[in-house]
């Protein structure tokens, strides 16, 4: 009689476990919105699985490419999980230019999923560089197909702003500027990398005014072909929206010496 207990006991623990499961599922479909096909959620399930990701909470920024998830670790820590959408051919289009060239990725897909499986690998990869030199960068955490998991850049759920976003005095800009400048020259000497679309929304700042930068997959070897047009562009950028913001000490050629030189 014991034993049959027993059996049933366990019998009920593994119905309930089920449940419990079925219903976390149903839930994270419903966070996932419809936009990610069934290999991408299964690909979440995983990471579920094996405890690399605890729970999903809602969107912290979407566009045409993919969408960025306030997650929970399993080791509890916050967690920002991107997440690259694979319907776009466009994407690779426009990518590709990027990842030609790259000694890391010598065969380029021309199926566009494992396109992006390439992409999302690129952007931990040149994140892990950049934090192992001391970077200010999101840390990586994991990478799976096209799932992309870094340490979340925020407060109580809530991403710090980009740059595009602040509303300082003119004197903080200047500050915020002489930091990025550095950022940017301590990525081109010490890691050699330029990142590829520097802006002010690749940028995010604490209310310390400590700067982040994001978005580095599109960051190449500062030997690549296209590296000293891609700083010259971001640098002009940057220049543009910090004299738009009272800022009047800007010199192109000056800073892409310093970048470039120290």
């Amino acid at each position: 009689m014991d034993d049959w207990d027993q059996k049933l006991r366990r019998k009920e623990f593994r119905k309930e476990r089920e449940q419990r499961y079925l219903e976390k599922r149903s839930e994270l479909d419903e966070v996932l919105e419809e936009v990610f096909d069934r290999r991408t959620l299964l690909t979440i399930y995983d990471l579920m699985n094996t405890h690399h990701i605890r729970e999903m909470g809602g969107v912290i920024s979407a566009g045409k490419e993919s969408r960025v998830y306030y997650a929970i670790g399993g080791d509890g820590a916050e967690l920002a999980v991107k997440i690259y959408l694979t319907t776009s051919a466009e994407f690779r289009r426009n990518r590709l230019q990027y990842v030609v060239g790259d000694p890391r990725f010598k065969r380029i897909p021309s199926d566009f999923r494992r396109f992006t499986y390439i992409w999302a690998r690129r952007e931990y990869a040149n994140l892990e560089e950049a934090y192992r030199h001391g970077i200010p960068v999101p840390q990586p955490r994991f990478c799976r197909e096209n799932v992309l998991g870094m340490g979340f850049l925020g407060e109580n759920g809530l991403r710090y702003p980009l740059l595009d976003e602040t509303k300082l005095e003119p004197s903080d800009y200047g500050e915020l500027y002489h930091m990025i400048v550095a950022i940017v020259g301590r990525l081109y000497r010490d890691v050699g990398m330029v990142h590829g679309d520097l802006s002010q929304f690749n940028i995010l700042v604490s209310p310390e005014l400590k700067p982040y930068l994001i978005d580095l997959a599109q960051a190449v070897s500062r030997t690549h072909p296209s590296a000293d047009h891609l700083l010259e562009h971001g640098i002009s950028v940057l220049i543009d929206f910090f004299r738009k913001r009272g800022v009047t000490d800007l010199d192109e050629e000056e800073i892409l010496a310093r970048i470039r030189g120290g």
